[in-house]
């Protein structure tokens, strides 16, 4: 959680992005030996805040609310309500118990006695993600991680930061990056078939792990504009690729503080803060400070190097640091993004996208091996298309590979049923009348077309229960069957009309929070899965394989710390 601690939340804090960053972001170093003091002014303040605790906890459970009659299951804890069911890595069967039981809309109740509708209707999912924005422990525990990037600001200077970085994600954009993931695509497969013998006999792979390895290079590339990983051994993983691939283990254990996130910047001075953070004895949080370190490390230095050449004479640079630089000189003042800004971009596009289409991948690895059958006509379809990769312009090899329809339709069914993301959270910011999508009974008996609720109401939209829907998809919902996407979708389908920006379904969210990047992540899985297809028949192994309901849905073998996907792979 170093940003906050380190600087603040304000631009001023880091006028000189290098020089600010290199005196006071996290340093294994042993802090100062008066920050070890804690002044008299904190234990007022802890004071101040446990009885603000208390009082928000006897305030909650005894106003009378307007959500009193709808039904939901009983808290599981007096202080944390039912969140322990809500955000256990193990609790696949709950959202699926709150659907067969409550319906679409159920109430819970969160810490301190605060409720909680936990949602899937469509309807309401509509109104929460194209009108309420994250609660501020969302927004801030990213603006603690990665800065002042998109997924750390909120309001106008998250739009400004938008209006900015919409067209680095465009099609128009992105179709220049395909020849560049084809060929490190290409480059991982050589170090599979040569370096590990595959081409001589078949061997099992971390392939979550090579995933991940992957991701990040296109990521370093296409952000940075520069390689960090040869991708060419085991053992050849750069800093910047092992620091990244920590950033969720850490955060895991971390994720207590996040409903204390708005309130740390009240708890003490900056130095008091970042002394806890270096002195506390949670491997977890020190972890984090120096994962951050290593990130925000390169971005820096990658923004010096940038700042110092004429990037404006050079129109091969396609990175997002170098494109944002020329289109900042351009904009009026107002529009423009100060340095801690544009740095802060680096961190979070590095977090989001390690974070989910590793993970993603990994699941149409595993549903891909499950069902050979399927394995075998994507392949068939991916060998028949033949492209030219090594004369094709780019955006004839993007319009191409987009094309195929099999390859679409895996995708679109792996994200429906296995969305990488489970849930997302909401917080209604004016009192508000949402219709329902279909009626749900109260606790009196009544039927019940309407919710209101008032502003401050916290919404977690079961997305996985969203897209496991029989009354939307069909009675063979949870069948892993891509044909659907081909075939005609029912009515219910188009009548439901789920938000999300990957058609209409919400593994990339929607409304204004939507990510960003979600063509540049459907691009990369589909170069991934045509490339690995083309030269290898995937099966799964013995394991015992685990899938936990993280904040992004990971993979791990029972009994194994960290994440793991072996896939058995046999060169064609």
């Amino acid at each position: 959680m170093p940003h906050l601690i380190a600087y603040g939340n304000t631009a001023s804090n880091v006028r000189c992005v290098n020089t600010t960053y290199k005196s006071t972001i996290f340093r294994a170093a042993s802090a100062p030996s008066h920050f070890a003091l804690i002044m008299p002014s904190d234990i007022l303040l802890l004071s101040v805040a446990a009885a603000a605790i208390a009082f928000v906890y006897i305030r909650n459970r005894h106003s009378r609310s307007p959500l009193a009659n709808i039904r939901g299951p009983t808290p599981v804890s007096r202080w944390k309500g039912n969140l322990p069911q809500i955000f256990n890595i193990e609790g696949w069967d709950f959202p699926k118990y709150i659907f067969n039981e409550y319906g679409r809309v159920a109430k819970m109740t969160g810490l301190l006695g605060n409720e909680v509708l936990y949602v899937s209707d469509p309807r309401v999912v509509r109104r929460v993600l194209l009108n309420f924005p994250p609660p501020p422990m969302v927004t801030q525990s990213h603006n603690l991680i990665n800065g002042d990037g998109l997924l750390g600001t909120m309001g106008d200077q998250h739009k400004k930061q938008r209006k900015m970085l919409n067209p680095l994600f465009a099609p128009k954009h992105i179709k220049g990056f395909t020849n560049l993931f084809f060929d490190r695509a290409a480059k991982m497969n050589k170090t599979f078939l040569e370096g590990f013998g595959i081409q001589e006999k078949p061997r099992v792979l971390n392939m979550h792990y090579w995933s991940s390895r992957l991701t990040l290079e296109l990521v370093s590339q296409t952000s940075f504009g520069r390689s960090l990983d040869p991708l060419d051994s085991e053992d050849s993983v750069h800093p910047y690729t092992v620091a990244v691939r920590s950033m969720l283990p850490a955060a895991l254990p971390l994720s207590v503080l996040r409903i204390t996130v708005p309130y740390l910047q009240y708890f003490g001075t900056k130095k008091f803060r970042r002394w806890l953070v270096h002195s506390l004895p949670w491997p977890a949080l020190n972890t984090m400070g120096k994962v951050v370190d290593v990130i925000f490390n390169t971005a820096v230095s990658t923004y010096e190097d940038k700042k110092n050449i004429n990037i404006d004479e050079d129109e091969d640079r396609k990175d997002v640091m170098s494109v944002l630089l020329k289109a900042n000189k351009k904009v009026v003042a107002e529009d423009r993004l100060n340095e801690y800004e544009v740095v802060s971009q680096m961190g979070t596009l590095t977090a989001a996208a390690n974070d989910t289409t590793p993970n993603a991948l990994s699941r149409m690895y595993w549903q891909l091996a499950r069902n050979p059958k399927v394995q075998e006509k994507l392949r068939t379809e991916i060998l028949a298309a033949d492209f030219d990769l090594e004369n094709s312009d780019p955006g004839q090899l993007y319009d191409q590979l987009m094309a195929l329809p099999y390859l679409d339709a895996v995708l679109r069914e792996t994200m429906r049923l296995d969305s990488p993301v489970s849930m997302l959270q909401r917080r209604a910011n004016v009192d508000a009348t949402i219709p329902l999508w279909r009626p749900i009974v109260g606790v009196d008996g009544s039927e019940i077309n309407t919710i209101n609720v008032s502003k401050g109401t916290d919404f977690i939209l079961a997305v996985c229960n969203a897209h496991r829907d029989p009354e939307i998809w069909g009675n063979d919902v949870l069948e892993f069957r891509p044909e659907r996407f081909i075939e005609a979708l029912p009515e219910s389908f188009t009548d439901a009309g789920l938000p999300g920006v990957y058609f209409q379904t919400l593994p990339f969210g929607g409304g204004f929070k939507a990510c960003i990047g979600y063509k540049y992540a459907e691009l990369q899985m589909k170069v991934m899965l045509y490339s690995l297809l083309s030269s290898f028949r995937m099966e799964l192994t013995d394991d015992e394989l685990v899938w936990n309901m993280h904040m992004v849905a990971t993979p791990s073998i029972a009994g194994v710390k960290g994440s793991q996907l072996p896939i058995k792979l046999t060169a064609l």
